[in-house]
C-alpha cells in the first residue's frame, strides 16, 4: 500500500519538477485575462517564472530563474501590478541591485552590490531614464564618482575620487557634453591636466602637469583640434605612424636639454606567449612586442643647442658619421 501511495505522489508532483504548470495553472477568463498561478518554463524544461495574475496584471511576488535553474530576480507587485519592488540575484545566489519597477522602467532610487555584499552604486530613474544623483563605491566604501543626470543627460558638476580618497577628476556637464573648466589629478592631489571644454570640445591652451608639479607641455587647441604645442619640462616620445618609437628628447624649461635618441623605422610587431601565471589566475596570453628596431642618431643637447659629439647609424645599427658640435655649431667630423 505504501509503494502504491508514493507512486501517486510522484505522478502528482511530477509536473512541478520538470518546470511545467501544476493542474488549475495558467489560467484565463472567458475574456481572454490571465488569472491566478502562472508558470513557463525555458526550452530545457527548467522554471523561467511563476507568480499569479488577476484580471492580466501580475499581483503578489514573481519568481523567476535563468535555464540553469538558478534563481535570478524576486519581484513583488502591488495595487494594480504596475509597480513592483525587485531584487535581482547572480547564479552564486548574491544580491546584485535592488529597486522599484514602474510599467516594467525603472523608476525612483536603485542600488547595486558587490558580491560580498558592499554597495557599489546607488541611482535614481524617472520613466526609465537616470534622472537625479549618481554615486558610485570602491569595495572598500570610498566613493570613486558623483555624478548627477536629468532625464537621462549628463548636468551640472561631476567629481571621481581615488580610493585613497583625493580627488581624481572634476567637471560641469551641459546636456551630456563637458562644458568649462576639467582637471585631472595625480593619486597623490597634484594636478595633471587642466583646460577648458566648449561644446563638449578641447578649446583654447591646456596645461599637462608632470607629478613633480612642473609643467610638462602646454597646448592650444580650437574646436578641438590641436593647433601648436610646446614642451617644457620631461622626456617626450614621438611614433611612427605604426607606433614605432621615432624619438626620445628631454626638456627643460621649454628647451632641449640632455640626452636624445633617434630611430630608424626598421622594427617588426610579433607577437610572443606569455604564460599563465597560477598565482595571479590569469591565463596564457599573447602579448604584442617589437624587435630589430635600430637607433638613426644620438646625441646631447645643452640650452637647446647641440653639444658634443652625434652618431649617426645605418639600418644595421653600425656608426657611420660621428659630428662634433659646439653651441650648436659643427667643429669636426670623423
Amino acid at each position: 500500500m505504501r509503494s502504491v501511495l508514493f507512486a501517486c505522489l510522484l505522478l502528482l508532483f511530477a509536473p512541478l519538477a520538470q518546470g511545467q504548470p501544476p493542474d488549475g495553472a495558467n489560467m484565463t477568463d472567458a475574456k481572454g485575462r490571465k488569472q491566478g498561478s502562472w508558470s513557463k518554463s525555458w526550452e530545457n524544461g527548467k522554471l523561467r517564472y511563476t507568480g499569479q495574475f488577476k484580471d492580466d496584471r501580475p499581483t503578489g511576488t514573481f519568481r523567476h530563474f535563468n535555464e540553469e535553474g538558478d534563481l535570478t530576480t524576486v519581484q513583488v507587485h502591488a495595487g494594480d501590478g504596475r509597480t513592483s519592488r525587485a531584487e535581482h540575484f547572480r547564479p552564486d545566489g548574491t544580491l546584485m541591485a535592488r529597486g522599484r519597477y514602474f510599467d516594467q522602467e525603472k523608476d525612483s532610487t536603485w542600488t547595486y552590490y558587490f558580491p560580498d555584499g558592499g554597495l557599489n552604486r546607488k541611482e535614481h530613474f524617472r520613466n526609465g531614464t537616470l534622472h537625479g544623483e549618481q554615486v558610485t563605491y570602491y569595495p572598500g566604501g570610498q566613493v570613486a564618482e558623483r555624478r548627477t543626470y536629468e532625464n537621462g543627460l549628463l548636468n551640472g558638476e561631476s567629481k571621481s575620487w581615488f580610493a585613497n580618497g583625493k580627488l581624481k577628476s572634476e567637471a560641469t556637464y551641459v546636456n551630456d557634453e563637458p562644458e568649462g573648466r576639467m582637471i585631472f589629478y595625480f593619486p597623490k592631489g597634484n594636478k595633471e591636466i587642466e583646460g577648458m571644454m566648449v561644446n563638449g570640445l578641447r578649446d583654447g591652451t591646456w596645461y599637462y602637469f608632470n607629478p613633480d608639479g612642473s609643467l610638462q607641455l602646454q597646448a592650444l587647441y580650437a574646436q578641438g583640434e590641436l593647433v601648436k604645442e610646446r614642451k617644457e619640462n620631461g622626456t617626450f616620445k614621438e611614433y611612427y605612424d605604426d607606433e614605432q618609437l621615432r624619438s626620445e628628447v628631454t626638456y627643460v624649461k621649454g628647451s632641449r636639454e640632455g640626452p636624445f635618441t633617434e630611430y630608424h623605422d626598421n622594427g617588426k610587431w610579433q607577437l610572443r606567449p606569455v604564460p599563465a601565471d597560477p598565482v595571479r589566475g590569469t591565463p596564457e596570453e599573447m602579448e604584442r612586442v617589437l624587435v630589430g628596431q635600430t637607433k638613426l642618431r644620438e646625441g646631447v643637447y645643452r640650452n637647446d643647442l647641440l653639444e658634443g659629439e652625434v652618431k649617426e647609424y645605418n639600418a644595421q645599427g653600425k656608426v657611420i658619421k660621428t659630428m662634433r658640435y659646439a653651441a650648436g655649431e659643427v667643429v669636426g667630423e670623423k
